[in-house]
C-alpha cells in the first residue's frame, strides 16, 4: 500500500471534512491511500475514507480545478450509474459527491477483488474463465450506452508506438522482435481501411478497473472514457490472460487462451471483426513486451516473469498465424 509521506495530510483531511459536512455524515474520520498514479504521483491519488462505520473512496487530482478532469469523469460516472440500473448483475460504482473546486470526488467504496487479482492468483482455470465471462457481460452493457458507428480501422498509431519503443532500451533483442514487427506490419496493411465498430469506450479497461462481488460486477475509473474503436477495450481486458498457465494447444492465433476468449465473447454480442481483434491483441502483446526496458528487467522479478510470458505467447501467436 502506498505510504502517506508524500501527501499533504491536512489537505486530504480538509477534503474529507468538506464531504462529511456536505452530505451530513457523522462519526470519526480516517483515511488511507490505496492508489497513487505512477505518472503523476503527487497529483493523482485515491484514498479509502472511513466516516463512522461507512467506507468511501475519495479520488483527487490537484490540477482538477484547471483541467476539469474530475468534473468530466464524475459527469460520465453519474450518467453511467443511471444507465446500469436497468441491469441485474452489472453495475457502476455509485457516485456520492463532487467538490465544487473540481479537486476531488467521492464514490462508494467496495472491498471486492479485481479481475486482475483473480486472473493472476486463481489456481482454478474454470474460475478464471468465469472472470472473462463476467467481463464480457459488463463491457457489452457499457458499449450499449450510446449509439455505435462503423469506422475505418487505422493501425498506424500502434506501429508508431513500436518504433518509439525499439529506439529506446528494450530488453528484447532486435533479432527477436524484428521478424514479429514485419509480420504484424503485413497483417496491419491487409486490415487497414476495413470497417469496425466505434462508440463509447471505457478507454482503460484493464482488470484492475473491474470489481467482482457475489452476483454483481462493478466498473470503476472512467477518466479515459472516450469515443473510439470498441475493440481496444476488449484487447485491454483479454491481454492479462498471459499470466494464466497455458500449453500451445490451449492458445488461439491471438496468443490468448481459447477458453477465456470464448467465455468473454459468449457474453459480448456487439459486432466486431475477429481478424482485427486478433491482430490488435498480438500487437498489444508486442508493445507490452517491448515496453519492458533493460532497467525494468534488471530491477524487478515481476517484470522478468512478464517478459518471459509475453515472449512465449508472441512466439506461439506468430506460429499459429
Amino acid at each position: 500500500m502506498p505510504d502517506l509521506f508524500n501527501f499533504d495530510q491536512d489537505l486530504i483531511a480538509g477534503f474529507v471534512d468538506e464531504f462529511s459536512r456536505a452530505v451530513g455524515t457523522k462519526g470519526d474520520l480516517a483515511f488511507t491511500c490505496i492508489y497513487r498514479s505512477a505518472d503523476f504521483p503527487d497529483d493523482r491519488q485515491v484514498f479509502r475514507v472511513v466516516i463512522g462505520d461507512i467506507n468511501y473512496s475519495l479520488k483527487i487530482d490537484r490540477t482538477g480545478d484547471q483541467t476539469g478532469r474530475l468534473r468530466d469523469e464524475y459527469t460520465v460516472l453519474s450518467k453511467l450509474y443511471d444507465h446500469f440500473l436497468q441491469f441485474e448483475t452489472t453495475r457502476i460504482i455509485r457516485p456520492e459527491y463532487l467538490s465544487p473546486s473540481g479537486l476531488f470526488f467521492v464514490t462508494e467504496y467496495l472491498d471486492r477483488p479485481t479481475a486482475t487479482n483473480l486472473i493472476y492468483d486463481s489456481p482454478d482455470n474454470n474460475q478464471a474463465a468465469q472472470v472473462y465471462r463476467r467481463g464480457g457481460a459488463w463491457l457489452h452493457n457499457l458499449h450499449g450506452y450510446k449509439e455505435q458507428t462503423s469506422t475505418e480501422f487505422r493501425p498506424q498509431w500502434m506501429f508508431d508506438e513500436i518504433a518509439t519503443l525499439v529506439h529506446g532500451t528494450p530488453q528484447a533483442t532486435a533479432t527477436s522482435y524484428a521478424p514479429m514487427i514485419n509480420m504484424l506490419r503485413r497483417q496491419g496493411e491487409s486490415l487497414t481501411g476495413r470497417h469496425d465498430t466505434s462508440g463509447f469506450a471505457h478507454g482503460d479497461f484493464h482488470g484492475g478497473n473491474l470489481l467482482l462481488g457475489k452476483g454483481s460486477t462493478y466498473g470503476i475509473d472512467f477518466t479515459e472514457a472516450t469515443e473510439k474503436h470498441l475493440i481496444y477495450d476488449i484487447v485491454d481486458f483479454l491481454k492479462m490472460d498471459v499470466f494464466r498457465p497455458a500449453t500451445p494447444d490451449d492458445l488461439d492465433r491471438s496468443g490468448i487462451l481459447r477458453l477465456n476468449k470464448e467465455m468473454f465473447l459468449r457474453q459480448y454480442h456487439h459486432p466486431i471483426d475477429i481478424d482485427i481483434l486478433d491482430f490488435c491483441i498480438r500487437t498489444r502483446l508486442l508493445i507490452d513486451w517491448l515496453s519492458i526496458t533493460e532497467a525494468k528487467y534488471a530491477s524487478s522479478g515481476f517484470q522478468r516473469r512478464k517478459f518471459d510470458l509475453l515472449h512465449g505467447r508472441l512466439i506461439q501467436a506468430m506460429r499459429i498465424w
